[in-house]
C-alpha cells in the first residue's frame, strides 16, 4: 500500500486512478497523517492469488459417501 500526499495525489490522479483499477490501494496524507484510502469498488479475485492448488486426500466418490456407521448410535 503506497502513501501520497493530497497534493501529489492532485497532481497525478488519473495514474493513481489505474493504478486503483489495477487492484492496488493508495493511503493519501496531509501533513504526514493518513486521512483517507483510495480503494477500487471490485474486489481482486482471491482465487488468483492462490500459490497452492488445493487437492483432496480422497476420492471424490469417497468424499460425497454418506457415514451410515458414524450416525447409527444417535438416530
Amino acid at each position: 500500500m503506497e502513501r501520497v500526499s493530497a497534493t501529489k495525489l492532485r497532481r497525478n490522479v488519473f495514474a493513481y486512478l489505474d493504478r486503483v483499477a489495477a487492484g492496488e490501494s493508495i493511503v493519501i496524507e496531509r501533513n504526514n497523517r493518513e486521512v483517507a484510502r483510495l480503494v477500487g469498488t471490485e474486489r481482486p479475485n482471491w482465487r488468483d492469488k492462490m500459490k497452492v492448488r488445493p487437492r483432496l486426500l480422497v476420492s471424490p466418490e469417497e468424499l460425497i459417501e454418506p457415514l451410515d456407521g458414524v450416525w447409527e448410535e444417535y438416530v
